[in-house]
């Protein structure tokens, strides 16, 4: 066995158990590395594309360290390379001329294979950061005759406060952004007033800045619905023919829609949206979807759209930790020109963060107040800022531990905790482990990572747990009954 081959196959091995069957299946295995460099100490992994090499680089790196530490005791540095199209045109000309190349006949093996496909739910399952993040193409400058009247300019990147919660989601759009086409469709979801709209119309910004020649159109999906309704009634004076409606929706480069969750039930549109939706994809647009839910979970939209909207990349959004809080409300305060001490920052920030679903929307209305309220020039109380955050939020809310939650569940099912904190893999332990992470998810704020920090998990497998618990739910009328009676235990403690 080759240096190479020996040292994927222990990296695979070791973190097999770590990762969704997604993203093992989907990303890692179709990897490989080309290149160990015993002497220098260097290793490099190609992946399939920019996209999954910059994620490697940011997601699995000390991973992989630890991994080749543990096996031969020695540090090396990873490094991760891609195939983009035009290596993929010279190494086929490569094959031609030699078949013999040991090396070329790894690379040909691997390019042989198709592209990852399913659902590749990879940004729900990571941390790593953005700083390093260009654009490949050279800014152009729009004229304002060239301004998309769809895109609001309002939203770009740059005024995108970026946290935990939000980073998976961030790096996919900015992806999209980059290299149109390449991630589609891409699938953002998650809460109200979590920034979903926003960083849909930053990417229209983007590729319009970037691509001045693009056709984009972003739209909410109530206006998909109007202009299809306009084109099914005839005799209307605003009715569209079948030319200018195709012109609209078929002849694009990037269709950003908001609220997809808006046309379920919508049946005679979302067999329209069908092949709007498959004529881009065969042309290699840019599709981007936003909603409220993921892709399985929303109900009356027929099983052939879903495994489509499944089929790219997902994002969710989950609500901000405390330090994004205070980092978007002196931003908003900085907008509306209000000056507020940190001892207010913190107040605001606390009850937004304790007390609500975290919904920035909230924090921008108590923004709007206290600029209405107070004078301008006026200095700005704690006594103002305490009646107004009183006036809007509900201090009421109790908090639940994580650790009422494992205990509960533990003793629900006659196991230990340590048992819920091991890497056991019976049935009976991994049911349990599973519906207890799914519990940390639906009655605590945490976000996946802090969950996976609780549980010694990567944000993948938490992610994959809960999902499958969802299904068990719907699926399970005991484990169901099961999941209610411990709420109830938990709620009462």
């Amino acid at each position: 066995m080759s240096n190479n081959n020996f040292i994927w196959e222990n990296i695979l091995k070791n973190i097999k158990d770590e990762v969704s069957p997604e993203v093992y299946e989907g990303w890692l295995h179709n990897s490989y590395t080309d290149n160990v460099d015993l002497k220098n100490k260097t290793i490099t992994i190609i992946c399939s594309n920019s996209f999954l090499s910059d994620l490697f680089k940011n997601v699995y790196d000390e991973k992989f360290k630890s991994i080749i530490k543990n096996l031969m005791n020695v540090d090396f540095s990873f490094y991760y390379n891609y195939l983009d199209e035009e290596k993929v045109i010279e190494d086929n000309r490569k094959k031609e001329e030699d078949n013999n190349s040991a090396g070329q006949l790894i690379m040909n093996n691997f390019l042989a294979k198709e592209k990852p496909s399913g659902s590749q739910n990879f940004f729900q399952a990571q941390s790593f950061p953005l700083d390093e993040y260009k654009s490949p193409v050279k800014k152009a400058q729009l004229s304002s005759s060239k301004n998309n009247p769809s895109l609001n300019k309002n939203f770009t990147f740059d005024n995108f406060i970026v946290g935990e919660g939000n980073q998976y989601a961030v790096t996919l759009a900015r992806t999209v952004a980059s290299y149109p086409g390449e991630s589609s469709p891409a699938f953002i979801y998650g809460g109200v007033g979590l920034g979903k709209t926003h960083l849909l119309h930053a990417i229209g910004n983007e590729l319009e800045e970037h691509n001045p020649d693009f056709k984009i159109k972003c739209i909410s999906s109530e206006k998909f619905l109007n202009d299809f309704m306009r084109l099914i009634q005839p005799g209307s004076k605003s009715n569209f023919s079948n030319d200018e409606f195709n012109r609209i929706y078929r002849n694009v480069d990037a269709l950003l829609i908001d609220d997809i969750q808006f046309l379920s039930g919508k049946q005679e549109t979302l067999k329209n949206f069908f092949h709007v939706f498959n004529e881009l994809q065969e042309n290699q647009k840019q599709i981007v979807l936003i909603s409220d839910r993921p892709p399985h979970l929303l109900d009356g939209i027929e099983d052939r759209l879903v495994s489509r909207f499944e089929s790219g990349v997902t994002a969710d959004i989950t609500p901000p930790e405390y330090e994004t809080i205070a980092t978007i409300l002196k931003l908003k305060c900085g907008e509306a020109s209000i000056s507020i001490d940190e001892s207010i920052v913190a107040y605001i920030s606390g009850h937004i963060h304790q007390n609500t679903n975290r919904n920035i929307r909230e924090l921008e209305g108590i923004v709007k107040e206290l600029k209405f309220m107070v004078p301008k020039n006026e200095k700005i109380t704690m006594e103002m800022v305490e009646r107004i955050v009183k006036k809007r939020i509900n201090t009421t809310k109790k908090t639940i531990e994580p650790s009422n939650i494992i205990n509960t569940v533990a003793s629900f099912y006659n196991i230990s905790v340590d048992d819920i904190y091991s890497p056991k893999r019976n049935k009976e332990i991994a049911n349990a482990r599973q519906i207890a992470i799914y519990l940390c998810r639906e009655l605590t704020d945490l976000s996946l990572p802090a969950i996976g920090k609780i549980f010694k998990k990567d944000h993948s497998s938490i992610f994959y747990a809960n999902n499958k618990v969802v299904t068990l739910k719907e699926e399970n009328e005991d484990v169901a009954t099961d999941i209610e009676n411990i709420k109830n235990k938990i709620k009462n403690i």
